[in-house]
């Protein structure tokens, strides 16, 4: 047993003695300790000209990701901002964050460029980034000129027509110079049109002039607003892959905006001759399904469900729902729709909308719904198609709670009474809610609720509260004298209100019992003896200067005393006189202490 734990502690000690030398060469540093560094440099250091390049500063500090910095250019050199990055690294243990800065560089000259160095705020400090040279040397007359991504806006070969849905496709193109990874923002420069481009974008082969291209296709939907003859622009915002030659990738990824070539298209109107009833702004080809009802036996007054269901290829997200006549004795109220777009279609042109009614039979004895009139524009035929709803048969009975029809009662010779006037009775709303929901008081979410409010806020405000309640109970720990003086302040004036009470009373032997009590309870804090300790000569000689409160000291010590072991010889002053001398003197023993 002895050997045992003399081995365990000498592994103990031997432990303990390579710990600190473990940590010792480790170097472990604190994240506030380790200086910030930036680096910056030119991808390829050597170019051609008409050929760009870029400029890349990485910045190496355990801070928040950093604004990129605003760069002063050399003459003939131009720099656009092109995107940034932020990356994690460990650093003696320590996280650190690497952001980099890429910014497009294009020489107008050969020559050397240098760019200069410059410091960026970091934190509370700043860091300096050192220059880099740019060599711009002359382009090889055999090479092809530099070939940036291009995107061209593909649309049908045809006239449109305003409020038409129009299926097409944006593409990216590739070149042998740049090769584009993903489209990031679409958005439109000109034309009166509305542009929806898709989530999905694929990577084709595409011919556009006959020619084969490779590229990204993104699916668009443009909607034109407005006929006559539409110059539509579109700019993108895309990432690309820069190559050091043809086919082959180079030194990183950038951000580019990219001009499309605007498309021009006809938009003309909707033509007037020929629309047809029920109209409501579809514009493709669709097909309507055999409608529904709920029900084909129902009471008067029992509410039914129309569902009319909608597929097609078009704008068939923006078309209204069409009305249906309120004549026949048929109560309808506003129907709601939903759009289900086609999984499969990217361009979300293609789809189904289910428009739901719901309609009450005012009376019995009817057999069908309204007819609902219904038509669509068709753009390639130029033509408005009738896809009128026909009327749906259905069996309207009595209303069972109706009272049953009785024969008139014979006339009497007798002086009619007045009746009750007949009641109108509202139709139930029985068939649309098996049962009602809960009640609320307020739609609004419970963020504005006040309790809320007073919930978040009531932990912050009791810390506070407690903080400053520990801050001044040590402030008053360690200020002893401003507790004494309170509580001889206090007592002083508990026994001035007794004072005065007696000089109302003319009780002349406790009010100079508790005049001198109040004269040396403000004498205390001046003095290190308590209060009841304090002489005659300690009090008059804390009021040296004046010449009105010693008097008045003087005078009610003295009586004190002298009623005190004299009783026979009792003051024979006024103690209302005294008074306001008397409270001069306290006042003024308090101002002191």
């Amino acid at each position: 047993m002895r050997r045992a734990a003399f081995i365990i502690v000498a592994l103990l000690c031997a432990f303990g003695g390579t710990v600190p030398v473990t940590f010792a060469q480790l170097n472990l540093q604190r994240a506030d300790d380790i200086a910030p560094a930036a680096s910056a440099s030119f991808l390829p250091e050597e170019t051609q000209l008409g050929r760009p390049a870029t400029y890349r500063v990485t910045i190496t500090a355990s801070q928040k990701p950093l604004e990129p910095p605003e760069l002063a250019s050399p003459a003939g050199l131009e720099v656009s901002f092109a995107g940034g990055s932020t990356s994690t690294a460990i650093l003696n243990g320590t996280p650190m964050l690497n952001t980099t800065f890429n910014y497009n560089v294009m020489a107008q000259r050969t020559g050397k460029f240098t760019m200069p160095a410059f410091e960026v705020a970091v934190g509370g400090g700043r860091v300096r980034v050192p220059g880099a040279v740019l060599t711009v040397v002359p382009a090889d007359p055999n090479a092809a000129p530099y070939q940036p991504v291009r995107a061209e806006l593909e649309l049908p070969q045809r006239d449109f027509f305003a409020g038409e849905s129009i299926g097409g496709r944006l593409l990216v193109i590739e070149t042998p110079d740049e090769s584009p990874q993903f489209v990031s923002h679409v958005a439109k420069t000109t034309g009166a049109a509305v542009v929806r481009p898709s989530l999905r974008t694929t990577r084709e082969q595409f011919t556009i002039g006959g020619q084969r291209h490779e590229g990204l296709v993104m699916p668009v939907r443009v909607t034109p607003i407005l006929e006559g003859d539409l110059d539509l622009g579109i700019q993108i915002l895309v990432s690309v892959q820069k190559n050091d030659s043809p086919g082959q990738r180079g030194f990183g990824r950038a951000q580019s905006t990219v001009d499309a070539k605007p498309a021009r298209i006809r938009v003309l109107a909707l033509p007037r001759t020929g629309r047809l009833p029920g109209f409501t702004g579809a514009i493709g080809k669709f097909t309507v399904a055999q409608p529904k009802l709920s029900a084909t036996e129902i009471e008067a007054g029992e509410p039914v469900t129309l569902v009319i269901g909608m597929v097609g290829d078009g704008n068939l997200e923006g078309v209204a729902a069409p009305e249906m006549s309120t004549a026949g004795g048929w109560q309808i109220y506003k129907p709601t729709s939903e759009f289900q777009p086609d999984p499969e279609d990217h361009n979300s042109s293609r789809g189904a909308k289910v428009f739901t009614y719901t309609l009450i039979p005012s009376r019995a004895g009817l057999k069908a719904t309204p007819a609902m009139p219904f038509c669509y524009f068709d753009p390639e035929k130029r033509a408005y198609v009738d896809i009128t709803i026909p009327p749906l048969p259905i069996n309207v009975k009595p209303s069972a709670n109706a009272p049953a029809p009785t024969e008139p009662e014979p006339a009497k010779s007798e002086t009619p009474r007045a009746e009750e006037q007949p009641r109108n009775v509202e139709p139930a709303m029985t068939g649309l809610v098996e049962k009602p929901g809960r009640w609320v008081r307020s739609p609004a979410p419970p963020l504005r609720e006040w309790w809320l409010l007073a919930a978040e806020c009531a932990p912050p405000v009791l810390l506070l509260a407690l903080w400053a309640w520990r801050r001044r109970r040590d402030w008053l720990a360690a200020n002893p004298q401003i507790i004494r003086r309170r509580r001889a302040h206090a007592a002083a004036r508990r026994a001035l209100a007794r004072a005065r009470a007696a000089a109302h009373k003319n009780d002349r032997g406790e009010f100079l019992r508790a005049s001198a009590g109040a004269l040396r309870e403000a004498a205390s804090p001046l003095d290190s003896a308590r209060a009841e300790s304090l002489t005659r000569e300690d009090v008059l000689r804390l009021l040296n200067g004046d010449a009105g409160a010693t008097a008045v000291a003087r005078t009610v010590l003295d009586s004190a005393d002298a009623s005190n072991y004299s009783p026979a010889n009792g003051p024979t002053f006024e103690p209302r006189t005294l008074l306001p001398e008397l409270e001069r003197a306290v006042q003024t023993l308090a101002r002191r202490a």
